[in-house]
């Protein structure tokens, strides 16, 4: 993802964050050059996923960010995507219904584009689990578990954010559109 807005004509504009459903930051809002590449040394898969508590903190994390630049005369638009192996475990503060408030509360000022990637782990129906969450059909991918499937589902994702980064006719046009549009 990093790669291809990097390779993007709007790079210089572009602040990227990484929050793990574990609740660790690998690296708060930064421009692309500054982002910390995931691997295996900085992240940890065996530390839970509270699926619904981390993406009630990550998509409040996108709001305040890009409220700080509109209050400030900046226009400004997100791509958020959410990417689990697995379902809810272990939240504690929220649940579907609350992220699902936020989603739609961001897809109703027509700046957000809120995506989901599952990664297959034999038993979770992640397409009821992201709609539960409010997210659109048009922006839930699955992958099978094994690594050039999720590398596609990165590459799919990637080419919508690029896309999406364009302008903002293209944006509202990708946001209509999915990982499809």
């Amino acid at each position: 993802v990093l790669d291809a807005l990097t390779d993007c004509k709007q790079k210089d504009n572009i602040l990227v964050h990484c929050r793990y459903l574990n609740g660790h930051v690998l690296y708060p809002f930064c421009s692309l050059d500054q982002a910390v590449r995931m691997d295996n040394k900085n992240y940890d898969p065996g530390l839970g996923t509270p699926l619904y508590d981390q993406s009630v903190v990550v998509l409040g994390t996108v709001l305040a960010k890009t409220k700080e630049f509109s209050d400030n005369g900046v226009p400004v638009r997100s791509v958020t995507l959410l990417l689990t192996d697995g379902a809810d475990q272990s939240s504690m503060r929220s649940k579907a219904h609350d992220v699902n408030t936020i989603v739609t509360d961001m897809l109703k000022s027509e700046s957000h584009i809120v995506a989901a990637i599952g990664v297959e782990d034999g038993y979770t129906s992640f397409m009821n689990v992201f709609k539960e969450m409010g997210i659109h059909d048009e922006w839930i991918l699955t992958s099978s578990s094994n690594e050039s499937d999720i590398r596609r589902a990165f590459q799919v994702f990637s080419q919508s954010a690029v896309k999406a980064s364009q302008s903002a006719v293209n944006f509202s046009k990708t946001a209509l559109g999915g990982f499809g549009g």
